[in-house]
């Protein structure tokens, strides 16, 4: 058989086994491919099951705020998780990779329908008409199964789809390694067949295909830059120009991939990082982080001055903000610094990929412009912060170091972006104002100024929740009667914000009013108890009543529900005085008992609201136990004992209101 078979047959084997590798590493590819869309499929599955599990958190909590307050504000976060979960279970259904995770979502789906239906829209029709029920431990307790339950199937939910992502990158791997053994094997076996041949078949065929299988293990190997010569006769010259090409695709593809993985990635990262306090201008620092370097390599967030005076309404279109936030690459970027008075102009977002270009931009910035672009400023987007059709302030994103300029799809991301800390910032916003206001109400409705009788010191405190949202109910007070004779009260209306403080204030004025018809303390409660439900908005309160005689060396108690007072004998002794608990106020039909405690002169009474001894870390005995330890000892200074109880014992930030009254019982009240 003559060169010419020979070269034909080593060839047709040399070409047969090519095309096997080729194969074999077009199908890995693919199969990467396929994993990655499984994966980002997997994501969104994922990414679909947290905004259900939203939905469920929010019907919940709006359901849990009405029953308890019965407030209807809590009703629309409630209502819109109602009427949208059903869809979004659905999208859930839809999305769902696998026939076992199918089964679990339409599950989910099935277990919130039933929420919604048999228990939560139930529920809140009973607390609208006022039924007691709505408030029993059995519907909390039914209501708590079902979304521990349904909590349960959103964890096998995820996991079951972090399962199948890993599931899917083995499989990668996997094509990976095939795709190096068939380019490996291609090129053995090339060798071998035409090892005998010389000089016009090695120089015609074997390095020719030598080559082409090293760009092809290169490339199996994830290296997309490697290029073959195209100068090689016929068929090499064309396999040639295929390698280039498919090496050219791939990294096309592997750019984008990589591309979209940082855009979600970055978006993702802000919806987390973004807004975790309810401060606006830790919400603009957060932005910076966020941002720098990995979208910007320069960023300021400058809000309207109604954002950061809460107190004042916001214009439609405010034009003067304060800059609150600058971060960057470098610490000397010729950039207004934080605290600058800046003119808001930007109403839409907009991109200027080319400042060297943009005379527009030049104009409007004048010499700074010219600063800007000689530090190496060279592309620049400026994204508005609304809500709610309200300017709250403006985003700039600046690029230096990067070479990169802007372009229309980083403006896409810039606006959401900034779209989740606008929300944010409306939010530190609203619980700031109402904070203001709760706390304004709440202090002009404690006494300023205590004037007890002869014979009793009086020290006290009030601390307000750090949350706008907790602020509310906690009050006390202390009321002269005949000679040697006092009044001392304290209470904690259930319920937070201006709401509670508004009954409060009339609970206050209620009982100052009932104390000077001298009633016994168990008849005061419940003549207190009758005015809480004549209330236009019936809520509940805790109280403890206590009438201390200084001539007598006694007082008279009875509570309503409230933390038992502490006593500190003349010798330093301290003690929680045993009082019965009666319900709160607001129950109706509840009978009061007063006890008698006798006093000796120089005895310390401590009255407290749970806020000072209840904190979510520690349990409640041992906080108690805390307390009189604290309280043991003699204390020569009511003024200094308050303060430390409140320093050592007041969590920060304050989970709760904090009211705190000491008296000294038989002894000269200081002048």
């Amino acid at each position: 058989m003559g060169l010419v078979p020979l070269t034909a047959v080593a060839g047709g084997l040399l070409a047969l086994l090519i095309g096997l590798a080729f194969t074999m590493l077009l199908r890995s590819i693919i199969g990467l491919g396929e994993s990655a869309a499984a994966g980002r499929h997997a994501q969104t599955a994922l990414a679909q099951a947290r905004t259900v599990e939203g939905l469920v958190v929010d019907l919940e909590t709006g359901q849990r705020g009405f029953v308890i307050t019965g407030e209807k504000q809590f009703l629309e976060p409630w209502q819109t998780a109602r009427t949208t979960f059903s869809g979004q279970a659905r999208q859930l259904v839809r999305l769902s990779t696998t026939p076992g995770q199918k089964i679990l979502a339409q599950q989910i789906r099935q277990a919130g329908e039933s929420l919604i239906h048999a228990h939560s829209i139930p529920l809140v029709a009973a607390a609208s008409r006022g039924d007691p029920r709505a408030r029993g431990v059995a519907a909390t307790l039914d209501g708590k199964r079902r979304v521990d339950a349904l909590r349960k199937q959103f964890d096998r939910y995820e996991s079951a789809q972090e399962a199948l992502v890993a599931t899917r990158e083995s499989a990668a791997d996997s094509d990976a390694r095939e795709a190096v053994v068939a380019g490996s094997i291609g090129l053995t076996g090339s060798m071998l067949l035409i090892a005998g041949f010389a000089g016009y078949v090695i120089r015609a065929v074997v390095w020719p295909v030598r080559k082409a299988a090293g760009v092809a293990s290169r490339l199996a190997g994830g290296d997309l830059t490697v290029r073959m010569s195209e100068s090689g006769r016929g068929e090499i010259g064309q396999l040639g120009t295929a390698f280039n090409t498919m090496a050219r695709s791939l990294g096309e593809s592997r750019e984008q991939a990589r591309s979209a993985h940082d855009r979600l990635g970055l978006l993702y990262e802000a919806s987390i990082a973004i807004g975790t306090t309810l401060d606006a201008r830790q919400t603009a620092q957060e932005l910076v982080r966020v941002l720098v370097p990995r979208f910007a390599d320069f960023v300021t967030v400058d809000l309207a001055l109604p954002v950061l005076l809460v107190d004042e309404p916001l214009d439609e279109h405010g034009a003067c903000a304060r800059r609150v936030a600058l971060g960057g690459v470098r610490d000397d970027p010729p950039l207004d610094p934080v605290g600058s008075r800046i003119a808001l102009a930007t109403a839409t977002a907009a991109v200027v990929p080319d400042l060297h270009t943009s005379w527009a931009w030049q104009a409007r910035h004048g010499r700074q412009a010219g600063r800007l672009l000689e530090y190496g400023m060279h592309s620049l987007i400026t994204a508005p912060l609304y809500s709610r059709r309200t300017l709250l302030g403006t985003v700039g994103l600046w690029r230096a170091d990067n070479p990169g300029p802007f372009a229309e799809h980083d403006l896409s991301d810039a606006g959401e972006i900034a779209a989740k800390a606008a929300s944010a910032i409306d939010n530190a916003l609203s619980y700031a104002r109402e904070h203001d206001t709760a706390l304004t109400l709440q202090r002009s409705m404690l006494p300023h100024s205590l004037s007890p009788p002869d014979g009793i010191e009086i020290a006290h405190r009030y601390l307000p929740a750090s949350d706008a949202g907790e602020v509310g109910g906690d009050w006390y007070d202390v009321a002269a009667m005949t000679s040697g004779r006092a009044a001392l009260s304290i209470g904690d209306v259930m319920g937070h914000g201006i709401p509670a403080a508004a009954v409060m204030g009339q609970m206050r004025s209620a009982l100052r009013a009932l104390a000077r018809l001298d009633l016994a303390p168990d008849q005061l409660l419940h003549q207190l108890d009758r005015t809480m439900q004549d209330l236009e908005s019936p809520i509940l309160a805790t109280c403890l009543y206590g009438v201390c005689d200084t001539a007598a060396n006694l007082c008279r108690f009875a509570r309503a529900g409230h933390p038992p007072p502490a006593l500190i004998t003349p010798d330093g002794t301290a003690r929680l005085v045993d009082l019965p608990s009666g319900a709160p106020l607001g129950i109706g039909g509840i009978s009061y008992t007063t006890t008698e405690i006798p006093l000796a002169p120089g005895t310390v009474l401590v009255f407290y609201t749970d806020g000072l001894v209840e904190a979510r870390e520690y349990d409640l005995d041992e906080r108690l136990d805390e307390l009189t330890r604290l309280l043991a000892g003699v204390h020569p200074s009511l003024e200094e004992l308050a303060d430390t109880l409140v320093d050592r014992l007041a969590p920060a930030p304050a989970q709760d209101d904090i009211a705190l009254l000491i008296a000294r019982v038989g002894t000269a009240t200081p002048r």
